[in-house]
């Protein structure tokens, strides 16, 4: 038996010169809840970056580490998997939550609210 990971889209980024496009949480095994995903558009396509600390070291560079990764290549794949499966979706809903109108559909009236009517 597996463990179930599932994740959700905390929030989308609409600035297109970011190469972050989103943050998300992964669920695991409904025992844990892992915040601070990243999604990432580099030259080679999206990925999942995980949640990572930055330091300074010796020389007083910055250094960044993950706080969470995955132990196993499966492992992983399984994140970055439902991290960009979530992703998709989330866009996907919001492509179609919006809507165009139309030049003729913006000129017409609406009708008055039935229930405003009454009063």
């Amino acid at each position: 038996m597996g463990i179930k990971i599932s994740a959700r889209i905390n929030r989308l980024v609409d600035k297109p010169d970011m190469q972050v496009k989103a943050y998300a949480s992964v669920s695991i095994g409904e025992t844990f809840v892992v915040h601070g995903l990243r999604v990432v558009d580099s030259e080679n396509g999206l990925f999942v970056a995980m949640p990572s600390s930055s330091y300074q070291d010796k020389d007083g560079n910055t250094q960044y580490k993950d706080i969470f990764h995955a132990v196993t290549k499966s492992g992983r794949d399984a994140v970055q998997t439902v991290v960009l499966n979530a992703y998709h979706a989330e866009l996907q809903q919001r492509q179609s939550a919006s809507m165009d109108v139309s030049e003729d559909a913006a000129e017409v009236e609406p009708e008055p609210d039935p229930v405003m009517e009454c009063f």
